[in-house]
């Protein structure tokens, strides 16, 4: 018996350069057809965002929608005075180099 397995990739920021592998092989698409009832390990990849993996049982139609999280900006986290900071200290560090 033949199944298909669709998936949808949530943001569309995400769906645009998501990477989707089922059962560790890379699906081109978000759509592919196999034997039926099996259990299949879906994994989700996309710059920018964190990996989500979900194990799913396909029967007939399986719809799966898979929502990825943005990953934090890692500058985004730095206060105004540890950029001042770091600032001064490259500064300082500038000047007794060339002393």
């Amino acid at each position: 018996m033949s199944a298909t397995l669709i998936i949808t990739v949530k943001p569309d920021d995400a769906a645009k350069v998501a990477t989707i592998h089922v059962d560790g092989e890379y699906l081109d698409g978000t759509r592919l057809e196999l034997e039926a009832p099996r259990r299949v390990h879906v994994s989700v990849t996309a710059l920018g965002f964190h990996r989500a993996t979900r194990d799913v049982d396909v029967k007939t139609i399986t719809d799966v929608q898979i929502d990825l999280v943005p990953l934090p900006h890692a500058k985004k986290s730095r206060t105004l005075p540890v950029t001042i900071g770091m600032g001064v200290l490259s500064a300082v560090a500038w000047y007794f180099r060339r002393r």
